[in-house]
C-alpha cells in the first residue's frame, strides 16, 4: 500500500534510508562508510520528523504487510536555476533491497508523479548518480531522460561522485 508519511513512520523511513544506501550504493561508496551510516539513524529519525511535520516536501512510504519498506520525497524543484513555480522534483527514492523488482518503487513513483501532476507540475526532475545504472534503468524507464549538460558532484565517504539530472514532462 502507497500512502502518506506519518509522524509515526519517521524512524521506519530513517531504516530504510540508511539500509538502502547501504544496499543500493554497495558498489559506488566505500564499505566503512556505508557501514558507518547505521550510527546516523537518531540524527535521521529526527530528520524525517521535521520533515513529515513541516510539510516542506510531501513524503510517501510503501508498506507491506504493515512494515515501511519503501519511501519517496517530491515537492518543488530545488535547483536554483530551475525557478518556474511548474518544475517539481523527486527528491529522493528507496525501497530495500528485499523488495527490489517487486513492482514497489514502480508503485511509489507512479504515485510520486500523479501528485506532482495534481499539484500543477508539468516538468518533473531527479538527481541521480551517474555510474547507478540500476537506478537510471528505472527512470528512463518510466520516460526520463538526461538533462545535457547539467551535472554536478558531490563527496561521500572521501569518494567524489557525480550526479545528472532526469527529466520528465507532462
Amino acid at each position: 500500500m502507497i500512502r502518506d508519511a506519518m509522524l509515526k513512520d519517521a524512524k521506519h523511513i530513517a531504516h530504510v534510508h540508511v539500509r538502502s544506501w547501504q544496499q543500493a550504493y554497495v558498489d559506488l561508496m566505500p564499505a566503512d562508510f556505508l557501514a558507518s551510516l547505521t550510527t546516523s539513524l537518531p540524527q535521521k529519525e529526527a530528520h524525517w520528523a521535521r520533515s513529515i511535520e513541516s510539510k516542506q516536501a510531501d513524503t510517501l512510504v510503501a508498506e507491506v504487510n504493515g512494515n515501511v519498506i519503501g519511501w519517496l520525497s517530491l515537492g518543488p524543484c530545488r535547483d536554483a536555476d530551475t525557478p518556474e513555480a511548474t518544475a517539481g522534483e523527486v527528491m529522493a527514492i528507496y525501497v530495500l533491497a528485499d523488495y527490489w523488482g517487486h513492482g514497489i518503487g514502480a508503485q511509489l513513483w507512479q504515485a510520486g508523479f500523479q501528485r506532482l501532476g495534481d499539484q500543477g507540475y508539468t516538468r518533473i526532475s531527479l538527481w541521480v548518480l551517474a555510474a547507478n545504472q540500476r537506478a537510471i534503468r528505472f527512470y528512463t524507464s518510466f520516460g526520463g531522460t538526461e538533462e545535457p549538460g547539467s551535472r554536478r558532484t558531490l563527496v561521500r565517504g572521501g569518494v567524489t561522485l557525480e550526479e545528472v539530472p532526469y527529466v520528465w514532462t507532462r
